[in-house]
């Protein structure tokens, strides 16, 4: 299934997760205040990561308690435990790419039984003080020269030698646009399909994993060898 392609790189949320956790993070403790700043990062009037800056500054007075309570409440889009271990079986590595916060990645993959998946992301750091949570971020992964403006730069995790790294993708949002442009195989939803669709790139539409996984089936009983018209990426 997954033998014409050498890796596979994921978005995290809205990808990996039923829903944006991110902004259902900042929709929960924020206020509505987040939103300006995520108006600004769409229309390009500020990068990725001053936005997300801007958001957590506007997150006051959330308790241990509520704040792991949330971290619970992250779901798992369905199929994907099954893709992980279609994956494995096969002897293919998945990297998690992502613009988001660590803590999040790490704790909801740890639920799942996911947690030998690596990542990489914006780097949250979480302490407590007088029952009060108190956040700040780090950016490991940021690369100045990313056209994409990302704290995490998606680009820069992939081999050096591009052109013959033949992997699949999947994602959902701005931050996967640059990244798609560069996969053998793409899938996308939500806004990065819009991107495609405007922009000509090829692309499959999912809704969950087993869309994925159905279509990488349905492939290999073809003989397409994933040279077909409608998804060669060359």
């Amino acid at each position: 299934m997954f033998k014409n392609f050498n890796s596979i790189y994921l978005d995290f949320d809205g990808t990996i997760t039923k829903y944006d956790t991110l902004g259902l993070f900042f929709s929960n403790f924020a206020g509505p205040g987040w939103l300006d700043a995520e108006q600004e990062w769409i229309s390009g009037k500020i990068n990725s990561k001053t936005c997300v800056q801007r958001q957590l500054a506007l997150v006051k007075n959330l308790t241990p308690e509520r704040f792991y309570d949330f971290l619970n409440s992250i779901e798992i889009q369905d199929g994907f435990i099954d893709f992980c271990a279609a994956a494995k079986k096969a002897g293919k590595k998945i990297t998690v790419l992502s613009d988001g916060f660590d803590f999040f990645i790490s704790y909801t993959l740890k639920r799942a039984g996911l947690d030998y998946i690596d990542f990489y992301s914006n780097k949250l750091n979480v302490t407590e003080k007088n029952g009060i949570l108190e956040f700040s971020l780090e950016f490991p992964n940021e690369n100045r020269d990313c056209k994409a403006g990302l704290g995490s730069c998606k680009c820069s995790k992939l081999s050096k030698n591009i052109k013959d790294e033949k992997f699949i993708y999947a994602g959902d949002g701005l931050s996967d646009w640059c990244i798609a442009s560069k996969s053998k195989m793409l899938f996308a939803k939500k806004s990065l399909k819009k991107h495609c669709e405007k922009n000509g790139i090829k692309f499959i539409e999912f809704k969950t994993f087993f869309n994925v996984l159905d279509y990488l089936k349905e492939g290999m009983a073809n003989n397409a060898g994933f040279t077909t018209k409608n998804i060669d990426r060359k």
